[in-house]
């Protein structure tokens, strides 16, 4: 059975050719999410030869640098009207927060424009500020019209199960999983939500085979296999991303 990153940085790998083609040839799905719209323009020049590689139109929290970036945002999203958004989101961390009226305008810009499109894929980081993201998602639509993933999530309790009645997905790896909480939130999370990911590479511009990243999600798959003690959890899993990139293509 194949596994699918459903959160990675592909265009950060010194030889992301090389793994996208490897993991083609292993049948592998990669989300290859990018940071800047002019990154995601890039990636998808680059990217377009590989079928098994969707990317997402970004704006990382810590790329955001001014209210004016909303803006920007908002007119490549109506210029370009990418299927697939990510990585966005909030980072109201206190190494980043400096920037959180820059952070809030952007998020809810991409948001109001992808919840009036609907059918998007968008893949979310939210660091200290999981109620608002979902509170975003929420007041804009983007909750009912988009499938929404959060990116290892690390929110409090209380706002996972919020995230999961308003039916979201969460993409967990092996170091969110290497954490007592990780385990736990995957045991809480219903298995048809649950995505596998790496979040590759450790650096911006380290090489990375794809048999890195092929060894992150068997050790993903095996922990998550073991927590839900569901015999068709992977096969389940397989199925979920497969729909979501479909969203892509």
């Amino acid at each position: 059975m194949a596994l699918h990153d459903m959160h990675c940085h592909l265009d950060f790998m010194a030889n992301a050719e090389e793994v996208a083609h490897e993991a083609h040839n292993a049948g592998s799905l990669l989300f290859a999410n990018t940071v800047t719209p002019e990154g995601w323009q890039s990636a998808g020049e680059r990217f377009a030869p590989y079928e098994n590689v969707v990317t997402g139109f970004g704006l990382h929290p810590w790329w955001v640098e001014a209210d004016e970036d909303a803006a920007r945002a908002a007119s490549l999203l109506r210029e370009h009207q990418p299927r697939v958004i990510g990585e966005v989101g909030l980072d109201l961390s206190r190494r980043h927060s400096q920037t959180a009226s820059a952070q809030r305008a952007a998020f809810r810009a991409i948001l109001e424009w992808a919840a009036a499109k609907g059918g998007r894929l968008v893949s979310i980081h939210s660091v200290h500020a999981a109620g608002e993201a979902l509170d975003a998602l929420e007041s804009t639509g983007a909750a009912e019209s988009c499938a929404c993933i959060f990116h290892w999530f690390t929110g409090p309790s209380d706002q996972l199960k919020r995230a999961v009645q308003m039916g979201c997905y969460f993409s967990f790896g092996p170091r969110a999983l290497a954490t007592g909480k990780g385990r736990e939130y995957v045991k809480a999370v219903p298995v048809d939500r649950l995505l596998l990911e790496t979040d590759y590479p450790p650096k911006q511009g380290d090489a990375c085979s794809f048999g890195e990243l092929e060894a992150e999600l068997a050790s993903a798959a095996e922990d998550v296999a073991a927590i839900k003690k569901t015999p068709d959890a992977l096969e389940v899993i397989e199925e979920t991303s497969r729909r979501l990139l479909a969203i892509g293509v």
